[in-house]
């Protein structure tokens, strides 16, 4: 039995002829058509229901500051949120749709959802039912799917990486130049998202030096040595060309070389680039006005951004297995099945037929050298970057699934019932495995603390979405003041510090009104806090908000105890804005309502 195929070469399609994999693949639809079925199945998964889960902290800071940016138009790079994908992209699906959870996971969900169709830009090194099954994977394991429904900037990274991976080996296949230049476009969108598209870089890197050493390994016998190594059509064109056609070969690579490196910077100024509207300093849209400009932009958004990056000091000096006992917590629930498969694949692919194949192994060290190395850079445990190891793993993965499948197909057409009915077996675990967990993660317990997949700082109030839409008509029906918060840890002695990010002085409290402040700022309500009780003796705003007391917390001053008299004529809800009490970071929160206005029961 053979994970990928034999005999490969990289002077010639890698693919079996459909007649090799005749059956009820071939019969029922061609590779192509399943992977399409497949993306729109993943889109669907990822669209149902996508704005119901209460947003996460990380998701209501950085969709607050796009809301304000979309408002204002000011815009600075700052490492600490990440790359301005999402900044741009989504301000303006904010003016288009509105500012609400939807809108803000949007193209979060879209981009999650056509990963499974990268697959087909692999179709010449894999077999037919190894691209519909990667495609599978893609779409269905649980980790990408929970975090394709979450505004952050790991799913799109990983997809569009996968993409530039698939567009450059397409490139290597065809000699197209289209897939060159779309393959550098997605590679430079990979840089406007995370900072972590540079692991992207060291790990394929790393994956390469493997690769190149499997041909001298492979190769070490004969006379060819080194060279050995080197593609064999670029040896073949080096020896069959003249001087005065390799010197204008090597002058037309430069020329490609030179745009695919215009066309990356391009992309990269475009979204770095500092938008400043109505205040000093250089703008990308106020350049085009004043072109002298131009130097300043381009400046900041390159070795600026660079800078920027380089200086920022992330908290990672922690223990290492720590973490890394939490990333094998999360593969447990989250990839069990893909990384069984993933293991079997590399190994079947290793030790069958003439050779490895080399995207087979280029996943499985990607990925391998992915799990070892995010415990180092994370600065808290977090399932998403696991989102960096799934999605390499899955290509052995599928070379292990597909064999599975042909295994059956060929028991079934051969009349052989134990192999049919053991492969139907399988397959039928490792969907009960992947479903069962995509509906307890995804979709029933999405705002669990218990869901390994559900990281601290998700309010862990489910039932609270219906509170927080009438408190955003509540703000809109109201004239004058929308919203109070009460106490020390939620008081900001300048509400204006919050309007341009970052939080300048005075605004200190804002941090710790996430998620809501994402909330009020959607529906424009109008935000004052006090850290007085005696406030709130006479008349107060249609919402008050103050923290609760907690037993984990022996300092129970500034909470909603203190104003609990004063508030008559308001009914109380609670809300958490963390998973649960931890210490003196208490997550509950009371948040009043003047009685007669109506308010959905939670």
């Amino acid at each position: 039995m053979q994970g990928s195929d034999t005999a490969q070469t990289n002077t010639r399609s890698r693919s079996l002829p459909l007649s090799e994999e005749s059956g009820l693949l071939a019969r029922f639809a061609n590779p192509v058509s399943l992977v399409l079925l497949i993306t729109i199945f993943a889109l669907a998964l990822r669209f149902v229901d996508l704005g119901a889960r209460v947003a996460h902290q990380d998701e209501a800071r950085v969709a607050y500051w796009i809301a304000r940016y979309a408002e204002t138009g000011v815009w600075y790079y700052r490492p600490i949120v990440h790359g301005p994908f999402l900044v741009h992209v989504n301000s303006i699906l904010f003016s288009i749709f509105g500012a609400n959870d939807f809108s803000m996971r949007l193209v979060v969900a879209l981009l999650g959802g056509l990963l499974p169709l990268s697959a087909l830009l692999f179709r010449e090194r894999l077999r037919p039912s190894e691209t519909v099954a990667l495609a599978a994977l893609f779409a269905l394991n649980p980790i990408l799917l929970y975090y394709s429904r979450f505004m952050r900037n790991d799913v799109p990274l990983a997809a569009v990486m996968v993409f530039a991976l698939g567009f450059f080996v397409r490139f290597s296949d065809t000699r197209k130049l289209r897939y060159l230049f779309l393959g550098v476009a997605s590679f430079a969108l990979g840089f406007t998202m995370k900072e972590n598209a540079l692991l992207y870089v060291a790990c394929w890197v790393g994956a390469g030096v493997l690769l190149y050493d499997h041909r001298l390994f492979l190769r070490r016998v004969g006379n060819e040595g080194i060279a050995g190594a080197i593609p064999p059509r670029i040896r073949n064109r080096i020896r069959a060309n003249d001087d005065q056609s390799l010197a204008l070969s090597i002058l037309l690579g430069l020329a490609v070389a030179l745009l695919a490196i215009i066309e990356f910077f391009v992309i990269i100024i475009f979204f770095y680039a500092p938008r400043s509207q109505g205040q000093s300093g250089p703008g990308l849209w106020k350049a085009f006005s004043n072109p002298g400009m131009f130097p300043d932009v381009i400046g900041s958004a390159t070795v600026g951004t660079w800078n920027e990056f380089m200086s920022w000091t992330g908290h990672t000096d922690h223990p290492y297995l720590p973490f890394f006992t939490d990333f094998l917590r999360t593969l447990e629930v989250g990839a069990l099945a893909l990384c069984v498969l993933a293991v079997a694949g590399f190994l079947i692919d290793r030790y069958s037929g003439d050779r490895p194949n080399d995207v087979v192994s280029f996943g499985f060290y990607w990925g391998i050298a992915s799990l070892l190395g995010y415990p180092i850079v994370m600065d808290i445990k977090a399932a998403w970057a696991l989102v960096h190891v799934v999605v390499p793993l899955a290509f052995p993965a599928a070379v292990a699934l597909a064999l599975v499948f042909r295994w059956g197909r060929d028991g079934y057409e051969r009349r052989d019932d134990v192999s049919a009915v053991a492969a139907v077996i399988l397959l039928l675990l490792v969907s009960a495995q992947v479903g069962t967990a995509v509906y307890d993660t995804t979709y029933q317990n999405d705002q669990n603390p218990d869901n390994q997949l559900v990281q601290y700082a998700q309010s862990s109030s489910t039932d609270a979405k219906p509170l927080l839409s009438d408190l955003q008509r509540i703000s809109q029906e109201n004239e004058g003041t929308d919203v109070l918060f009460y106490g020390s840890e939620l008081y900001s002695s300048d509400e204006s510090a919050d309007d341009i990010a970052p939080v300048g002085n005075g605004g200190d409290g804002w941090f710790a009104r996430l998620p809501l402040a994402w909330y009020f700022e959607a529906a424009d309500a109008d935000v004052t806090s006090t850290d007085d009780a005696d406030d709130l003796q006479g008349d107060k705003p249609p919402i008050v908000i103050a923290m609760n007391s907690s037993t984990t917390c022996s300092d129970q001053s500034d909470t909603a105890e203190d104003i609990d008299s004063h508030m008559d004529g308001y009914s109380r809800y609670e809300f958490e804005r963390y998973g649960f009490d931890s210490g003196c970071t208490v997550s509950s929160m009371a948040i009043y309502v003047e009685e007669g206005r109506t308010v959905s029961e939670s």
